[in-house]
């Protein structure tokens, strides 16, 4: 049976999921905030090791390099824009972090381009060893 989940649709939603996790539960954090957080947290490894995994069954390491550059695109992004503070809008930090942001968000485009190139071309690896 093949897998034709995309884990970059995947890590994408269970990235939103914690960054909702996160903003909700941030007057007071609980243990059950803390859990719910650490859940989630979970699952978005689980896809993007998944992702990497794949990548490199199709891509080798060139694959796995294009990975890592985009979660450290969407890092820097996020941590100067979504989780600056007020009085950080305009500077230039922030305007450097939506310019990676826009680059993260079409070298996201290009990773799923890749994984769908993968599944289509049946190379995924996963059913390979059978």
């Amino acid at each position: 049976m093949e897998n034709k989940t995309s884990y970059v649709a995947m890590s994408l939603l269970s990235s939103a999921g914690l960054y909702f996790a996160w903003r909700v539960s941030a007057p007071g954090r609980g243990p059950v905030d803390w859990t719910v957080i650490g859940l989630v947290l979970l699952a978005v490894l689980w896809n993007l090791g998944n992702l990497g995994t794949r990548l490199y069954r199709t891509g080798g390491g060139r694959s796995l390099w294009h990975l890592q550059r985009t979660l450290l695109f969407w890092i820097v992004g996020i941590l100067n824009t979504g989780l600056a503070g007020l009085r950080d809008v305009g500077a230039w930090g922030h305007v450097v972090g939506w310019l990676f942001v826009v680059v993260a968000a079409l070298d996201t485009y290009q990773l799923d381009r890749t994984e769908r190139s993968a599944q289509t071309a049946g190379t995924d690896g996963e059913n390979s060893a059978h």
